[in-house]
């Protein structure tokens, strides 16, 4: 009976140990896999040090607005009324919100609709069954805005280790109030702010999470009062972009579908043997009519 008690209370505590450790290894605030502080010094150092980029081919981004296909998608998806008036990325934004939630995400998508908006929406709108990644979703919104006049583009933001194979990819759009390019990220119906609720681009963002200065991902109906709990909220979506900022890949013309060509804007840093480097320049200098 003594023995049976002994066992019984030896037996207590090592199930207590073994749940004191799982908890701190897994659910214990203070450990550094559940810090997301930790985590963004990890990726705001290897930003830092890969700040500056290779000098690259200095070449004009070129972007189509005579495709065939724009007066249909106009037509079929009512864009005019729903990009309404205003600026450029303010069109972009509304084009954003009203599309992001009708395109149910899905990352192991295996691209087998043609690379054109009027195909993948025709697949994927209103569709749960039919997800697509966030890549075909970048284009269907850079053909949208396209149509409307506005220079977008699709950009690839790429992570640094060889062993994630998980990238994003976004778009970007001239606005000619701002004076500059706006990144939207039509996967998470997102753009970012700095602290005074200014968009920002893609390098902007880049150039920030790598110095710790203070930026965000707000969604495209979110109120911007309280800039630092909309960080808060969407750490997740911070954490996952700044991964993705090592370096960048931008087709060489924008239209129906994507060009061949592919250039890297890339960390000077960084041997590459790969042909097509843009100069940082290229990328953010405004676009030619």
């Amino acid at each position: 009976m003594k023995k049976s008690l002994l066992y019984i209370v030896l037996s207590i505590a090592l199930l207590a140990s073994i749940g004191i450790n799982i908890y701190q290894a897994f659910w214990d605030d203070d450990s550094y896999l559940q810090s997301t502080e930790e985590i963004y010094i990890m990726e705001a150092g290897i930003l830092y040090n890969n700040l500056e980029f290779s000098d690259g081919k200095d070449i004009e981004l070129t972007y189509d607005f005579l495709n065939d296909d724009y007066a249909v998608l106009k037509e079929k998806y009512n864009l005019e009324k729903t990009a309404g008036d205003g600026s450029e990325f303010e069109k972009a934004v509304r084009l954003m919100d009203e599309f992001s939630p009708r395109l149910k995400h899905k990352s192991n998508y295996d691209n087998h609709i043609k690379m054109g908006a009027l195909s993948l929406l025709e697949y994927s709108l209103d569709k749960k069954s039919s997800g697509i990644n966030c890549r075909a979703k970048a284009q269907i919104l850079n053909e949208m805005c396209l149509s409307l006049g506005i220079f977008s583009r699709k950009v690839w933001i790429m992570p640094n280790s060889r062993y994630d194979g998980d990238c994003h990819v976004v778009n970007e759009v001239w606005d000619s109030t701002l004076d500059k390019w706006v990144m939207l990220d039509i996967t998470n119906n997102e753009y970012w702010i700095d602290e005074n609720g200014a968009p920002l681009s893609i390098l902007e963002i880049r150039e920030k999470g790598a110095n710790q200065e203070f930026c965000t991902p707000v969604v495209a109906d979110e109120e911007i009062e309280d800039v630092q709990k909309l960080k808060e909220n969407h750490i997740g979506d911070f954490l996952y972009i700044m991964k993705n900022m090592f370096y960048m890949e931008y087709c060489d013309n924008y239209t129906v579908g994507e060009s061949e060509t592919i250039y890297l804007l890339f960390p000077e840093n960084l041997p590459t043997d790969y042909e097509y480097i843009i100069s940082e320049n290229s990328v953010s200098r405004p676009p030619v009519d």
